[in-house]
C-alpha cells in the first residue's frame, strides 16, 4: 500500500468507524440476512479494495474487541456498493474446547485482511 492509498484510507476512516458502530446497533433489531442485503448509502468515491479494507481495519481498532460481525458486515456493504464481488462468511471453530465464531469478507475465495489459515480454523456456515 503506497502513501497515497494510506492517505485515502485515513480520509475514509471516520466513515468506516461510524459505519461499524451503526451496524453494531442495527444487529440488535435487524436480522443478519437483512443487514447483508442493505445497501451502503454513503457516496462512494473510486477507491481500491485495499484502501477500503485498510480503513475498516483501522476503524475496528478504535472499537472494543470482538467486533468481527459488525466490522465484516459494514465492510461487505461498502465493498458491494463500490462494485466489488465479495462474499460474507461466518464460521465456527469446532476443534477447540471453547466455542469460537468469526465473521469475515472474502474476495475470489480469499479472506480479506485475515490470516490465510483462517479457513483451517473455522468451518464456514452456509
Amino acid at each position: 500500500m503506497n502513501r497515497r492509498e494510506k492517505f485515502q484510507a485515513l480520509l475514509i476512516l471516520p466513515k468506516a468507524r461510524n459505519h461499524i458502530v451503526l451496524i453494531n446497533k442495527q444487529l440488535q433489531s435487524k436480522p443478519y440476512d437483512e443487514l447483508l442485503n442493505d445497501t451502503y448509502n454513503q457516496p462512494i468515491k473510486k477507491q481500491s479494495m485495499e484502501t477500503i479494507v485498510k480503513a475498516y481495519l483501522w476503524g475496528s481498532r478504535l472499537l472494543k474487541k470482538g467486533n468481527c460481525l459488525p466490522r465484516s458486515i459494514a465492510l461487505f456493504q461498502h465493498l458491494k456498493a463500490a462494485g466489488f464481488d465479495v462474499e460474507h462468511k461466518f464460521g465456527v471453530n469446532k476443534s477447540s474446547s471453547k466455542f469460537a465464531a468469526h465473521a469475515w469478507v472474502e474476495y475470489n475465495g480469499s479472506p480479506l485482511n485475515e490470516s490465510a489459515t483462517l479457513r483451517k480454523k473455522f468451518t464456514v456456515m452456509d
